[in-house]
């Protein structure tokens, strides 16, 4: 191999493993939210990154027509088997069961406000089929 040769290889790009917030969560787990009161109620969105985004941004994955929720409101963060809520600074908070929270696990059947919208964590157990609440 001549130096030519060295040089073109150090010059390739290099693949590196996606960024955590790129990565799916692992297929046994059927996770969505779902938009029990508010705009766009009855819609249902797969939760199937480990960094799942609500807000009224472009880039976010649930995006929601409400002048209350943040650009980037909320994540749904999946971290070592558990599905986690997250407030992300936002302007008028996330609240769940009355009170606004920075930080919490998630459990099927959660539901959780931004701004005037009410959404309902659902995790699906294969095995059983799907419940929701309407308000």
């Amino acid at each position: 191999m001549n130096d030519n040769d060295m040089e073109t290889k150090g010059d390739r790009t290099q693949i590196r493993q996606p960024s955590e917030s790129a990565k799916d969560v692992p297929a046994k787990y059927q996770a969505s939210v779902v938009i029990i009161k508010g705009h766009a109620e009855g819609m249902e969105y797969p939760v199937d990154k480990t960094y799942f985004v609500i807000g009224r941004g472009p880039d976010v994955q649930v995006r929601i027509k409400d002048s209350m929720v943040s650009r980037e409101h909320a994540a749904v963060v999946f971290h070592e088997g558990s599905f986690i809520l997250k407030d992300l600074e936002s302007t008028n908070g996330t609240h769940m069961g009355g009170a606004s929270i920075k930080q919490q696990k998630l459990r099927h059947g959660d539901k959780f406000r931004v701004g005037d919208t009410t959404i309902q964590f659902i995790l699906e157990d294969t095995q059983r089929p799907r419940t929701y609440e309407i308000e």
